[in-house]
């Protein structure tokens, strides 16, 4: 299933804190920095979108997104990791659930129903920072 490359998908648990640009670090599994499947590139901006109701890649049906949140950002940092090498400095700025190497590998298994090894035991560290631009925030 395909996704707009442009954006970059958030749980709905997370939207408080988007919405307050809380959040600066993400984890995706295995390598995504651009060609690699759902990559992204140093410096390009996409759009923060919230998830209101998770897809599934193996049946092929896309999420559902909440269309009135609509964050620019700006991709800062793209660094693949060995899961073993993940330090304490790597979880700056991310979600308060995921503070280190085990919740890392429990929120992706969650989220992606595969252990990480299916993904090389590669994490994509993801740093951005909200562009600020009228008319692409949250309307309502």
């Amino acid at each position: 299933m395909q996704l707009p490359r442009d954006e970059m998908a958030f749980r709905k648990r997370y939207e408080t804190l988007l919405l307050m640009r809380a959040i600066t670090t993400v984890f995706r599994p295995g390598d995504r920095v651009y060609p690699a499947w759902r990559g992204y590139r140093l410096g390009e901006v996409v759009v923060a979108r919230v998830i209101e109701q998770a897809g599934c890649d193996a049946v092929g049906h896309p999420p559902v997104f909440n269309d009135d949140v609509r964050l620019p950002i700006q991709i800062t940092s793209l660094d693949v990791i060995e899961i073993g090498a993940f330090e304490p400095a790597h979880f700056a700025g991310s979600a308060p659930d995921v503070h280190d190497r085990a919740s890392l590998e429990a929120h992706l298994m969650n989220i992606y129903q595969k252990p990480i090894s299916a993904f090389g035991d590669r994490v994509t560290r993801i740093t951005f920072d909200y562009v600020e631009t009228r008319g692409m925030e949250r309307t309502a």
